[in-house]
Protein backbone atom coordinates (compact mmCIF):
# COMPACT_ATOMS: atom_id res chain seq x y z
CA UNK A 1 0.00 0.00 0.00
CA UNK A 2 1.10 3.55 -0.71
CA UNK A 3 -0.26 6.86 0.57
CA UNK A 4 0.18 10.17 -1.22
CA UNK A 5 -0.59 13.19 0.93
CA UNK A 6 -1.80 16.57 -0.22
CA UNK A 7 -3.34 19.44 1.68
CA UNK A 8 -6.32 21.55 0.63
CA UNK A 9 -6.74 24.39 3.10
CA UNK A 10 -6.74 22.73 6.51
CA UNK A 11 -7.79 19.31 5.16
CA UNK A 12 -5.25 16.54 4.66
CA UNK A 13 -6.20 14.44 1.64
CA UNK A 14 -4.68 10.98 1.70
CA UNK A 15 -4.76 9.28 -1.69
CA UNK A 16 -4.58 5.56 -0.95
CA UNK A 17 -3.11 3.16 -3.53
CA UNK A 18 -3.12 -0.63 -3.67
CA UNK A 19 -4.46 -3.03 -1.07
CA UNK A 20 -5.26 -2.22 2.56
CA UNK A 21 -4.52 -5.43 4.42
CA UNK A 22 -3.21 -6.97 7.61
CA UNK A 23 0.22 -5.72 8.54
CA UNK A 24 -0.16 -2.29 6.94
CA UNK A 25 0.68 0.37 9.47
CA UNK A 26 0.73 3.17 6.91
CA UNK A 27 -2.68 4.55 7.78
CA UNK A 28 -2.11 4.53 11.54
CA UNK A 29 1.36 6.03 11.23
CA UNK A 30 0.21 8.66 8.76
CA UNK A 31 -2.75 9.70 10.94
CA UNK A 32 -0.48 10.01 13.98
CA UNK A 33 1.96 12.14 11.99
CA UNK A 34 -0.86 14.40 10.79
CA UNK A 35 -2.12 14.87 14.35
CA UNK A 36 1.42 15.69 15.49
CA UNK A 37 1.51 18.41 12.79
CA UNK A 38 -1.82 19.81 14.00
CA UNK A 39 -3.97 18.50 11.13
CA UNK A 40 -7.27 17.07 12.35
CA UNK A 41 -9.41 17.00 9.20
CA UNK A 42 -8.59 13.97 7.08
CA UNK A 43 -10.09 12.83 3.79
CA UNK A 44 -9.25 9.27 2.72
CA UNK A 45 -9.45 8.86 -1.06
CA UNK A 46 -10.12 5.22 -1.99
CA UNK A 47 -10.17 5.83 -5.78
CA UNK A 48 -7.08 3.66 -6.32
CA UNK A 49 -7.72 0.98 -3.66
CA UNK A 50 -8.27 -2.44 -5.19
CA UNK A 51 -8.91 -4.44 -2.02
CA UNK A 52 -9.38 -4.06 1.72
CA UNK A 53 -9.66 -6.86 4.26
CA UNK A 54 -11.15 -6.78 7.75
CA UNK A 55 -7.84 -5.78 9.33
CA UNK A 56 -7.62 -2.88 6.87
CA UNK A 57 -11.16 -1.92 7.86
CA UNK A 58 -10.06 -2.02 11.48
CA UNK A 59 -7.25 0.42 10.64
CA UNK A 60 -9.80 2.84 9.15
CA UNK A 61 -11.99 2.55 12.25
CA UNK A 62 -8.98 3.13 14.50
CA UNK A 63 -8.01 6.21 12.47
CA UNK A 64 -11.57 7.51 12.90
CA UNK A 65 -11.43 6.95 16.67
CA UNK A 66 -7.97 8.50 17.02
CA UNK A 67 -9.01 11.62 15.14
CA UNK A 68 -12.26 11.84 17.10
CA UNK A 69 -10.35 11.79 20.38
CA UNK A 70 -8.36 14.82 19.23
CA UNK A 71 -11.39 16.74 17.98
CA UNK A 72 -10.76 15.72 14.40
CA UNK A 73 -12.82 14.12 11.69
CA UNK A 74 -12.33 11.45 9.04
CA UNK A 75 -14.29 11.45 5.78
CA UNK A 76 -14.17 8.90 2.94
CA UNK A 77 -14.00 9.63 -0.79
CA UNK A 78 -14.53 7.42 -3.86
CA UNK A 79 -15.19 4.20 -1.93
CA UNK A 80 -15.43 1.33 -4.47
CA UNK A 81 -18.57 -0.82 -4.34
CA UNK A 82 -16.80 -3.90 -2.98
CA UNK A 83 -15.28 -1.90 -0.12
CA UNK A 84 -18.55 -0.04 0.40
CA UNK A 85 -20.23 -3.42 0.81
CA UNK A 86 -17.73 -4.22 3.58
CA UNK A 87 -18.74 -1.01 5.38
CA UNK A 88 -22.42 -1.90 4.92
CA UNK A 89 -22.09 -5.48 6.20
CA UNK A 90 -20.31 -4.23 9.31
CA UNK A 91 -22.90 -1.44 9.82
CA UNK A 92 -20.21 1.22 9.55
CA UNK A 93 -22.06 3.22 6.90
CA UNK A 94 -23.72 5.09 9.78
CA UNK A 95 -20.31 5.98 11.22
CA UNK A 96 -18.50 7.30 8.16
CA UNK A 97 -19.49 10.09 5.80
CA UNK A 98 -18.80 9.03 2.21
CA UNK A 99 -18.58 11.21 -0.86
CA UNK A 100 -18.04 10.75 -4.58
CA UNK A 101 -17.16 14.42 -5.12
CA UNK A 102 -13.92 15.76 -3.63
CA UNK A 103 -15.11 19.38 -3.40
CA UNK A 104 -18.24 18.31 -1.51
CA UNK A 105 -16.12 16.17 0.81
CA UNK A 106 -13.82 19.12 1.55
CA UNK A 107 -16.82 21.38 2.24
CA UNK A 108 -18.25 18.79 4.66
CA UNK A 109 -15.54 19.69 7.18
CA UNK A 110 -16.86 23.26 7.43
CA UNK A 111 -19.45 23.54 10.25
CA UNK A 112 -21.27 26.33 8.36
CA UNK A 113 -21.61 24.11 5.28
CA UNK A 114 -22.94 21.28 7.46
CA UNK A 115 -25.61 23.54 8.93
CA UNK A 116 -26.70 24.73 5.48
CA UNK A 117 -26.77 21.18 4.10
CA UNK A 118 -28.79 19.90 7.07
CA UNK A 119 -31.30 22.72 6.77
CA UNK A 120 -31.89 21.71 3.12
CA UNK A 121 -32.74 18.11 4.08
Amino acid sequence: MQIDERTIGDVAVLDLHGKITAGDRFIRDTIQALIARGLRKVLLNFADVSYMDSVGLSAIVQAHLTLGQTGGQLVLLHVPKRIGDLFAVTHLTAVFERFDDEAAAIRSFDPCERTVAQSRD
